[in-house]
């Protein structure tokens, strides 16, 4: 047997057959499947790829520094004297300088998981390597806590292996650019049979412990707390990512049958007003602001016939707690996920639609005096950013078909009276 008979199976998510194969990740290779070769032909596959290191209590995370904007980089990650436990080698591309006015793309989408509802998605996603600049998840990971609800899982422990499957089903994605994540629901805790049986899984997996030890966003750099909220520039555009999970008044609890309290993590509204208002005064470096966040404000699932947002999705507290900072600092776009399902909102402040500079056509929003508002769930929307454009394409996952397509636009003229 070679390495030819190694396949990568979408539908599982790994490499098959399983008892021989793996994904073995090296410089050229662009898909999963060219990845996928024979466990015993390298020492480095004895070497879990990717440790999920909640339940043991511990994080881990590297930040190099002194490099260029822009760059491509090459690496290897591994025991740097003994090439046996070295990985292949990747590359990967740096940010864009905070005001670069080139032209860049983004994938952004929510609630994606690792079953077979998110094949399509991963797939595509999987795809897009050579065509976006970086990935915006939109809270609700990897539907690790959801991993029991088979006959066959019931009574198992499958929490990390599940968290573990997504991990490496993204790893053609996560190791050639940033792949940037905010906390939805599903990531509070585990609870499953065997975790609410158990009071170390219980007190280790939950308060969002697995989502902040996989990753490493950019809290410290932005006055943040671990990945619940930070901020970032990223050439034209200054990106906030909140957590509506937590730290606001009546934010959800998230404990399903575990009864505990979460979050506690800081004063996220202070720092959100600090964070906007510096992002405001700096516009005429980096001229967008956009927010993303889990839960919803605006939804036609948790609003009355009136429009006014109600707490079937826990909208209203939403909109209580937020929105008054988003149109006081005019923020751009708010990306929002949970809902299942894509709407396009048009610009709104307190309940209302503000049609001024709405084309007729609706696919143009000039100068939008208040907040636009995308839902994007389990498609990927592409959004283009330069100074006065932000272009934002629906894509269906499964089939590459275009639903919507809309742009915002900042004349030079209101740039020049904002400034």
């Amino acid at each position: 047997m070679d390495d030819d008979k190694c396949v990568y199976d979408w539908s599982s998510l790994s490499c098959t057959p399983e008892a021989s194969c793996s994904l073995q990740y090296q410089l050229g290779d662009v898909t999963p499947s060219q990845a996928c070769r024979l466990s015993d032909t390298s020492n480095a596959t004895k070497v879990p790829q990717q440790l999920h290191l909640a339940f043991a209590g511990r994080e881990a995370g590297t930040v190099v520094g002194g490099l260029k904007a822009n760059t491509k980089y090459f690496y290897k990650v591994g025991n740097a004297k003994d090439k046996h436990y070295r990985g292949g080698l990747s590359s990967f591309t740096t940010a864009r300088a905070a005001g670069d006015e080139s032209p860049f793309t983004v994938a952004v989408y929510g609630d994606m998981g690792a079953d077979d509802n998110s094949v399509a998605t991963n797939k595509y996603v999987n795809s897009l390597v050579d065509e976006v600049d970086f990935v915006y998840h939109l809270g609700d990971i990897s539907y690790a806590d959801n991993a029991f609800l088979t006959a066959k899982n019931v009574f198992g422990f499958y929490y990390e292996q599940v968290y573990n499957k997504f991990m490496n089903s993204m790893t053609n994605v996560m190791r050639q650019m940033a792949y940037m994540v905010l906390v939805g629901n599903h990531e509070a805790e585990c609870h499953s049979p065997t975790c609410l049986l158990s009071k170390s899984k219980k007190d280790q997996l939950g308060n969002y412990s697995a989502f902040n030890s996989c990753f490493r966003m950019p809290s410290p750099e932005s006055g943040g707390v671990l990945n619940m909220w930070y901020s970032y520039e990223y050439g034209t555009v200054h990106f906030t990512t909140l957590s509506i999970e937590t730290d606001y008044a009546n934010a959800p609890s998230n404990a399903y049958f575990t009864k505990r309290v979460y979050g506690g993590f800081g004063d996220q509204l202070v720092w959100l007003e600090e964070d906007l208002k510096a992002a405001d005064a700096n516009r005429d470096n980096v001229p967008w602001i956009i927010v993303g966040m889990h839960r919803p404000m605006y939804t036609i699932r948790s609003c009355g016939p009136d429009g006014v947002p109600n707490n079937d999705y826990e909208a209203r507290n939403v909109q209580e707690a937020f929105e008054e900072l988003f149109i006081k600092y005019k923020v751009d776009l708010v990306l929002q996920g949970h809902v299942h399902t894509y709407e396009r909102l048009y610009p709104t402040a307190n309940n209302s639609a503000i049609m001024d500079g709405v084309s007729r056509d609706n696919k143009t929003y000039e100068n939008p005096k208040h907040p636009c508002t995308l839902l994007q769930e389990l498609q990927e929307a592409q959004k283009d950013s330069n100074p006065t454009n932000l272009t934002l394409v629906m894509i269906e996952s499964a089939t590459g078909i275009i639903h919507d397509e809309f742009s915002v636009i900042k004349s030079s003229a209101t740039q020049d009276s904002t400034q």
